[in-house]
């Protein structure tokens, strides 16, 4: 029963007609991109660094929608996460405008 819902859920249209992938009317993104410390063990060192592409992404999309200083950014979703082979993560976040 939950495969037949996915699939149909995976067929039909977005919101106002737009294919599925395809969520990128109406919302603000940004790029947060974290390295690694030098010196760590390298599971440490990918936490670290997905910690600190997160912030900088929230950061990014907070100046992007106006937000100086102290802000609470509320609504916004994770969209990617990527890890690289040289150890950095670059986390994608977005909120609808």
């Amino acid at each position: 029963m939950v495969s037949a819902l996915i699939l149909i859920a995976a067929v039909m249209p977005g919101p106002l007609g737009f294919p599925p992938g395809d969520r990128s009317v109406g919302v603000t993104r940004a790029i947060g991109v974290g390295h690694p410390t030098p010196g760590l063990p390298a599971s440490r060192g990918r936490l670290m660094a997905r910690r600190a592409a997160e912030v900088r992404a929230v950061r990014a999309l907070a100046a992007k929608l106006g937000y100086h200083g102290r802000a609470t950014i509320r609504g916004f979703r994770y969209v990617s996460t990527t890890y690289r082979d040289d150890g950095t993560v670059e986390v994608v976040v977005e909120c609808p405008k």
